[in-house]
């Protein structure tokens, strides 16, 4: 289990003015190791799975819409921008959204396999954030739809991709890789299949240094310096 402070735990209890009133303290709650800090140590900036997940992308993000960790790690934190630029060329974060939580927590998961099949992810992942966040918009799918029309994706293009045979795997790939990952909150990243990164693992605090620091974990376990 991750560390709470970094991690949003799905819970049947939860209470979305609770979320919304502790986000200012999530975001900023760290641990205290420097960059300097490696090689990385088990226990500190990453747990060991107990089942490693066999032929795993490089590094997978678990995320939902509804987490509000998951939105300043894509906003402010930049988490997966940073860890992109650290992969070998041509590969990227794999980024997986969970539709455990939240209403439309399963249609979110279904619009992220439209925002794949489509290559409009960068499109559409932050107007989605703050639908769902800031505005509380989302009521309905012809709502999520409208935020792929307002990102500038006709409406012919999103309803076919939709109902395409592509989407509904890309959807069934999201749900078994939540399971075999055995996610229990989010933001939560992977790496080879084998470990966990822990979200409390660095020390700071800026933004930029944050990212950057999580970069090269990811870094010196995918050279095995753990």
């Amino acid at each position: 289990m991750q560390n709470l402070l970094f991690s949003h735990i799905y819970t049947n209890d939860m209470r979305a003015n609770m979320i919304q009133k502790i986000l200012s303290f999530v975001v900023l709650a760290f641990c205290t190791f420097s960059v300097s800090a490696f090689p990385v140590a088990e226990g500190q900036q990453y747990s060991r799975m107990g089942r490693p997940v066999k032929e795993a992308p490089m590094v997978v993000e678990f995320f939902s819409f509804y987490c509000p960790p998951c939105m300043a790690f894509s906003r402010e934190y930049k988490v997966s921008e940073a860890i992109n630029q650290v992969l070998p060329e041509g590969t990227k974060v794999e980024k997986y959204h969970v539709g455990a939580m939240g209403s439309l927590g399963q249609n979110l998961t279904t619009a992220w396999s439209v925002a794949m099949a489509l290559g409009v992810t960068d499109k559409v992942e932050h107007p989605l954030f703050i639908a769902v966040q800031d505005k509380k918009s989302l009521r309905n799918e012809e709502d999520i739809r409208q935020v792929f029309i307002d990102a500038g994706i006709s409406a012919t293009e999103y309803d076919a991709a939709k109902h395409s045979f592509v989407v509904k795997a890309l959807t069934q790939k999201q749900i078994h890789a939540a399971q075999s990952f055995e996610v229990q909150g989010t933001p939560s990243f992977y790496v080879n299949g084998k470990y966990i990164l822990n979200n409390n693992g660095t020390g700071e605090t800026s933004p930029d240094k944050y990212g950057a620091t999580v970069a090269q974990i990811v870094k010196a376990l995918l050279l095995g310096k753990e």
